[in-house]
């Protein structure tokens, strides 16, 4: 009766509206249900020709249900902006009686939060929003109240209301602390809850154990290797049989096998009689293949079908389509499309060794990196150039960490191979670990980037034809599965804005926020050709624009949604808390964090608009200025003050920020000995005091910083240098103060192993752990550049064979010490060991300097007792 009173409600909801379901994953009782409540809600069904395994009419569609994105016409789908949704829109859009934001009922993997619905209990208003926004961003649902539809439960412990509410109605979503989709945003990946569950999270627990082992990733499975070593399996007798539920792979298809496969008549044999068994055949002629399978991206006939869109996959994606007898994509699995022949540019020179990976995905990394053009190693050495670990709790990460070799998660060789370009290992993306989390569970998720390899290795040279057809279309059908997820791109990077003076058109569905462009810069899921679509998609308006641009505020948020406990961060918008009342009156408030890329970029803020309000969008001041702040006490215990403030100073075009690599403005009350301070010099940045920042947010401009440069007469007397010579100094190093240095130092050293190595690396050095090990470390001499090129006052008084160690005058340390004499002994260098003001002196003054005051021994600390 309830079943019979909805679907009287919803009748005419799907008017003018017209479907075609994908039918795979879907079983027979659920795909009769779909169709019956669609049309009896006035839609039009048109049927999927499962013979063919295509869309024939997909002009004709406005939305296409489908149970996963791997299906032969989704990407094309996605050209002409056709909603692509899960069987659940149909059920959820029928239940609401409105046809609900297909956005966040998408199967696109990149919405990495699709199947998440979030409930959010007694937490701080700013994380609140952080979390509701970018699960909105990334696919995922917000429930207001706690309901038997909620998956997921944030909040601090069981004693909140909602947790005790759910215990009671013996609900089945998942208490979990807010770290957790903290972590799933770092990572670019929705990561395992266990750690993080209520009421005893495995991250709060001091001795939690060791990290247990994951099941290996279905996304990998026959899909380790682009070498399949065994002939392929037969199909079943039932694969392909008449029954209308399955995509036949190869049924009317042509096949093309490259040259470059180099495999035998009789295995050419084999696999053109599993072709023709499917309903498919064997051709000799690009032009008439549908599909491609060769081993390299190279030649005319691998450019030909690339530019033409036709299917190119290598010879294990053949092996997968005949195993499995259902169409995949390959560019769905690193492993299934062809591998470049020289590997990535500039990946021959590294070692790479893994660590916590085993069976499949050990298999799986290995053949990864062969296919980089790196070398793999079994075994892990000190010559190696990269660990790749599923997580840091391990013998191989301890004594990567003691030789200064890269400790990076999977995600860098994946995105590295994804994109056929090396990716900065300055993105914390590729060096986060979650605490107590296996990243093997999230192995195999990264697609090969479409564009990439379309500007590398086939330029478009023409455009298809087909391409044409999307101009029609493309002004009537709205896009759903827009993915956006910046946390799984690189980072560094900012593509435009949508084209601010683009002109809304009405569309069928719901559309009233503007669509943020599908080609964002380094993006996966994205596919050549239909550049008149693509072009107009620009311009479209999409539901979830402003989730997902405070989404974006929030991800580039310093230390993500948590911090500090779970207070309210600097970087949050001003009105963050207010925003419910003050809907109606928006001005300019914007968040600090909104332009934090590059300033050349005119970025855009999309504030919240009240309920059925067109969003108002304003363009942002740009970035002039970006100023570290330290010591500076106005703010202390004013998380408000501090919000409000920093938000005007990005009015005016000044960008307060934590980053001390990128620094133009240095700003403290005095010369400070802080970690921030000391490694902003390496930028050679303008020194102010902070009369600066009052003469700012009194009278509202920035004014000139050489009227407000900082007074260090009485340091520079005590130091032994100027700071405005320092700066000269730092603008000649330009951050290669301690190139080809490697510098070690005592992990218990007072401010911390880590302050020193953040030091050191802004100045263009290694900074190793040293533990006495003195097997597990190499050095060398320090070449010496004598001809005056890039010699300036860094590098005039190096001796080249002198070996660093950074203490404390510590007795402890005297066993540390000795061996480190042994290590340079072997070496045939010589031991300093210093204190911390050695290493703050150079890199302060810029200039490397000997001073024997800093020099630390036995002899010397014995004496001082």
């Amino acid at each position: 009766m309830e079943d019979t009173t909805m679907l009287e409600g919803s009748q005419g909801l799907f008017q003018e509206l017209s479907f075609t379901i994908i039918p795979n994953g879907i079983s027979e009782e659920r795909l009769k249900k779909i169709e019956t409540d669609i049309v009896a809600a006035n839609g039009t069904i048109i049927p999927f020709d499962a013979a063919k395994g295509r869309i024939e009419r997909l002009e004709e569609i406005v939305y296409i249900v489908s149970e996963t994105s791997d299906f032969p016409d989704y990407y094309r789908a996605l050209d002409l902006l056709i909603h692509v949704v899960k069987p659940s829109w149909v059920e959820s859009s029928i239940q609401a009686g409105k046809t609900k934001n297909p956005r966040t009922y998408s199967p696109d993997p990149a919405l990495f939060m699709n199947e998440v619905v979030v409930c959010c209990g007694a937490i701080p208003t700013g994380d609140k929003e952080a979390i509701e926004g970018g699960v909105l961003a990334m696919g995922g649902q917000i429930a207001p109240v706690l309901s038997k539809t909620v998956t997921h439960l944030i909040a601090l412990d069981l004693d909140d209301p909602r947790c005790q509410l759910a215990i009671s109605k013996r609900l089945q979503a998942m208490m979990v602390l807010p770290h957790w989709f903290d972590d799933c945003l770092k990572v670019g990946r929705r990561i395992s809850e266990r750690p993080y569950t209520l009421p005893d999270p495995e991250i709060l627990l001091v001795e939690a154990g060791a990290i247990p082992p994951t099941r290996t990733s279905p996304l990998i499975r026959d899909a380790t290797t682009p070498d399949p070593i065994n002939d392929p399996l037969p199909p079943t007798p039932t694969v392909f049989s008449e029954t209308p539920r399955a995509i036949k792979t190869f049924a009317g298809k042509q096949v093309k096998l490259g040259e470059d496969l180099n495999i035998s008549s009789k295995l050419r044999g084999i696999i053109t009689g599993m072709i023709k068994a499917g309903g498919g055949d064997v051709t000799s002629k690009i032009v008439d293949a549908d599909i491609y399978i060769c081993n390299y991206r190279e030649g005319s006939d691998y450019i030909r079908a690339s530019q033409d869109e036709k299917d190119v996959g290598n010879l294990g994606w053949l092996y997968y389509l005949i195993t499995h007898g259902v169409w995949t994509n390959p560019m769905r699995r690193m492993m299934h499309y062809p591998r470049p022949r020289d590997g990535i540019p500039g990946f021959n020179k590294y070692k790479i060794s893994i660590s916590s990976y085993t069976g499949e995905a050990r298999v799986y990394l290995e053949n990864l990196v062969k296919a980089t053009g790196a070398e793999f190693t079994k075994t892990f050495k000190q010559d190696n150039t990269h660990l790749i670990a599923a997580h840091k709790n391990s013998e191989k990460c301890e004594a990567a960490a003691e030789w200064g070799v890269n400790v990076v998660n999977h995600l860098w060789l994946e995105d590295s191979y994804a994109k056929c370009k090396e990716m900065p290992l300055t993105d914390n993306r590729y060096t986060y670990f979650p605490p107590r989390t296996n990243l093997g569970e999230v192995l195999g998720q990264t697609e090969i980037d479409r564009d990439a390899m379309e500007k590398i290795f086939f330029p478009e040279s023409h455009q298809p034809a087909k391409a044409i057809k999307a101009v029609s279309k493309v002004d009537a059908v709205p896009a759903s599965s827009v993915p956006i997820n910046k946390a799984v791109v690189d980072p560094v990077t900012r593509s435009p804005p949508a084209a601010d003076k683009a002109k809304r058109t009405k569309s069928t569905g719901n559309m009233q926020t503007p669509l943020p462009p599908r080609h964002l810069d380094g993006k996966e899921n994205q596919t050549p050709g239909s550049r008149g679509a693509k072009d107009r998609a620009l311009s479209k308006l999409h539901d979830a624009a402003p989730d997902i641009a405070r989404f974006e505020k929030e991800m580039k948020r310093k230390g993500g949604v948590i911090h500090g406990g779970r207070r309210r961060t600097e970087d949050e918008t001003e009105d963050g808390s207010k925003k419910a009342k003050d809907r109606d009156s928006i001005t300019s408030k914007r968040s600090i964090d909104e332009v934090e890329e590059d300033e050349d970029t005119e970025d855009e803020a999309t504030e919240v608009p009240a309920k059925n309000k067109r969003a108002k969008k304003d363009k942002l001041t740009s970035i002039k200025f970006r100023m570290l702040v330290s010591k500076d006490e106005r703010w202390t215990g004013n998380q408000e003050k501090e919000s409000k403030d920093k938000a005007r100073l990005r009015e005016l075009g000044l960008f307060i920020t934590d980053d001390f690599k990128k620094v133009d403005l240095l700003c403290a009350p005095h010369p400070v000995r802080t970690k921030k301070f000391i490694a902003a010099v390496a930028c050679a940045p303008t020194i102010v005091s902070t009369s600066y920042l009052d003469y700012a947010l009194k009278n509202n401009k920035l004014p000139p910083a050489e009227k407000h440069l900082l007074k260090a007469r009485d340091f520079e007397e005590g130091s032994g240098f100027r700071l405005v010579e320092a700066i000269e100094r730092a603008e000649q190093n330009k951050h290669r103060l301690l190139k080809e240095w490697t510098i070690f130092c005592t992990q218990n050293v007072g401010g911390g192993f880590d302050t020193y190595k953040d030091i050191i690396e802004a100045n263009g050095g290694k900074c190793a752990k040293w533990t006495g090990k003195t097997t597990a470390i190499t050095a060398s001499k320090r070449s010496l550049n004598t001809s005056g090129a890039e010699v300036s006052q860094n590098q005039e008084e190096d001796e080249g064979d002198v070996l660093y160690l950074i203490s404390d005058p510590d007795k402890k340390e005297f066993a540390n010490w000795a061996k480190f004499r042994e290590l340079a002994k072997k070496h045939d260098m010589i031991p300093r060991i210093v204190s911390k003001d050695w290493i703050v002196f150079v890199t302060m003054a810029q200039y490397v300097h000997w001073d024997p005051k800093w020099e630390l021994s036995e002899e010397a600390v014995k004496a001082s007792m």
